[in-house]
């Protein structure tokens, strides 16, 4: 074997790799009115090695259309939602906390956050010695307005149902069919999504004819449609 063939094998050893991984305990949190203004999530590291964190928060706009934006925000607390620390480090096995304030209390409609939790380099980390593989998390945050008021108007139409969130809250749709039957033994599945107030969806149904079922989920409440 050549010298410049064992220089160059020297020189793949000195590059190695690692993954930064963590565990949240939830991802989707809500401010009910009457509740604490703040909420902790917790962070874990399931690996050996020190796990470094940025948290940034982002301003949603126009959530759930096609002018949706996410900003992030230098200055939280003109938003009204506070995510602190903004840099931590989980030990090996180890976990920690991050807090969630809402600072403006409850409007007449529901706000809608974002909050990353991104993996980042030891402050210390050799050049060209490591290649990391970073996953990042996001958080979905709702702040429920000062009376909450779900109202979902459904329009059915042969194979076309049209939905319309009228209300000031969101509403999340799964587990969707469209049956043959009341019995529900003949069943096609229907992709639902998250309406956020003010989102309309328009859905091409498998079938011309027979009873549409959703589960519906809003303020806290589960219930099974029919449309």
């Amino acid at each position: 074997m050549s010298r410049k063939i064992l220089l160059l094998l020297g020189g793949w050893l000195l590059i190695t790799s690692s993954h930064a991984s963590m565990i949240l305990d939830r991802t989707i949190l809500t401010f009910s009115p009457g509740e604490p203004p703040r909420q902790d999530v917790s962070v874990k590291n399931p690996d050996n090695e020190n796990l470094y964190l940025e948290v940034s928060v982002l301003e949603v706009t126009d959530p759930g259309t096609e002018n949706e934006t996410r900003e992030v925000v230098k200055d939280p607390e003109s938003i009204g939602l506070v995510a602190a620390p903004r840099l931590l480090m989980v030990p090996p096995g180890g976990s920690r906390t991050i807090r969630l304030v809402n600072l403006n209390g409850h409007a007449d409609t529901e706000k809608v956050y974002r909050v990353n939790v991104t993996p980042a380099p030891p402050p210390t980390e050799a050049k060209g010695m490591a290649i990391r593989v970073l996953i990042a998390y996001q958080l979905l945050i709702f702040v429920e307005p000062t009376k909450p008021a779900e109202d979902l108007v459904a329009i059915r139409n042969g194979r076309i149902l049209k939905l319309h969130n009228k209300g000031n809250i969101n509403v999340l749709l799964t587990d969707g069919q469209q049956c043959q039957s009341e019995e529900r033994n003949s069943c096609t599945e229907v992709q639902g999504k998250r309406l956020y107030p003010g989102n309309k969806l328009s859905l091409e149904l498998p079938h011309d004819s027979g009873p549409v079922f959703f589960r519906v989920t809003s303020g806290g409440e589960n219930t099974l449609r029919e449309f």
